[in-house]
């Protein structure tokens, strides 16, 4: 159980590598406008959204280890399907796939964490373990769009090329892990481990909206930073400045990661939730109207921002859920987060087409703002 921890260090470090987080950039130099990338992420969320809580489920089941090896399976078909296409349809397909391989690891990775943890005692432990684990996840990923910045400008296809290697050495880090012990887990079918899923919410009052609440503020970010890969343009930035910009980000990411566990157990996480919306929605907003170095600032905060409230959110939920249904439930918390995806994504590229970025970004920051503090007035934890 201890040599877990420090391979899911390894595990977490391969899998997050963003060597493929300029995909918007990426799959716009292969010709597709803003509303058919938007389309595909949306078929990715859709695809999420239909096998996520399975996937928990099968997780709970047949073990952790094995859907971490099947998720960096799933993420190598994905990677050779989009390498060689310009089709869109190929590209829909590619992104499939690329559902699949985030199903099998969220919720799936975390409770290998927290189970591991709990079999040596010290599940109390696992906000601290979860910070440094996205303090890591933090590194690697600005890490891997330095790489990518670097590579967009002759060989944007080798970040994919590296992505594959990077899924078979986590394959070897997986092979070397411990299962858990977990209570034995019976199969049921999907509309069974729907209900089982229900159920046990009902039981634990508050978790759904926890969920929903933070998966509006996660979908919101993840919908600003991906589009502002294209944005970078607008503002004049390319290549070694994207790269530039994102080694200056991660340090801020990083150091929102290392104070989550200083904030989650001094603030109500209601009151972490509000300020963070607040200051989001003023980040976003400004993109709007601020002169350069204003917004560059303001990206960097939201990013920031996103890199404090995940441990602290992740702790919150995996300290209320039972071992037996862990994955199943980490899972309806990624669910949770697809369902707010699949239609912001591609509406926010049907805007961006219609009325430009800037404007987009005004109405992402009064849609956060808006519902993100109407939604936090029942938060507990």
């Amino acid at each position: 159980m201890e040599k877990n921890i420090r391979y899911s260090y390894q595990y977490s470090f391969l899998q997050f590598f963003g060597i493929t987080s300029l995909w918007v950039l990426y799959l716009a130099q292969k010709g597709f406008s803003a509303l058919e990338i938007g389309v595909m992420e949306g078929i990715f969320h859709v695809t999420s959204f239909l096998f996520e809580v399975p996937s928990g489920g099968l997780a709970d089941r047949i073990g952790y280890k094995k859907m971490l090896v099947m998720g960096r399976i799933a993420s190598i078909i994905s990677c050779l399907l989009l390498i060689p296409t310009n089709n869109f349809y190929l590209a829909c397909l590619s992104f499939v796939f690329s559902a699949l391989s985030y199903n099998c690891a969220t919720g799936t990775s975390e409770s290998l964490v927290f189970e591991s943890l709990k079999g040596l005692g010290r599940e109390k432990e696992y906000l601290k373990v979860n910070a440094n684990l996205n303090a890591l996840i933090e590194i690697a990923q600005g890490s891997g769009v330095v790489v990518a910045g670097l590579l967009s400008h002759w060989f944007f296809d080798g970040t994919y090329w590296i992505q594959i290697f990077l899924s078979l050495f986590a394959i070897w880090i997986i092979s070397r892990m411990v299962e858990t012990p977990r209570p034995l887990v019976v199969k049921v079918s999907y509309i069974q481990q729907l209900r089982q899923a229900a159920s046990t919410l009902q039981h634990l009052p508050g978790l759904l909206r926890l969920m929903l609440s933070f998966a509006l503020l996660d979908a919101v970010n993840a919908t600003y930073y991906f589009y502002f890969q294209n944005y970078f343009a607008r503002l004049g930035i390319a290549g070694w400045g994207i790269s530039l910009l994102v080694v200056i980000s991660l340090v801020f990411q990083v150091a929102g990661a290392k104070l989550a566990p200083w904030i989650g157990g001094r603030f109500a996480i209601r009151h972490v939730f509000i300020g963070v919306v607040v200051a989001v929605s003023i980040g976003i907003g400004a993109a709007s109207f601020l002169p350069r170095f204003f917004v560059l600032v303001c990206y960097i905060m939201v990013n920031a921002l996103q890199a404090l409230t995940y441990p602290i959110n992740s702790d919150a939920i995996n300290q209320r859920i039972p071992s037996a249904a862990r994955a199943t439930l980490n899972s309806v918390d990624s669910l949770c987060y697809s369902l707010v995806m699949i239609p912001l994504f591609p509406l926010t590229g049907w805007l961006i087409d219609v009325v430009d970025y800037q404007v987009t970004f005004s109405l992402l920051a009064a849609f956060i703002f808006i519902v993100g503090l109407a939604s936090s007035r029942k938060l507990t934890a």
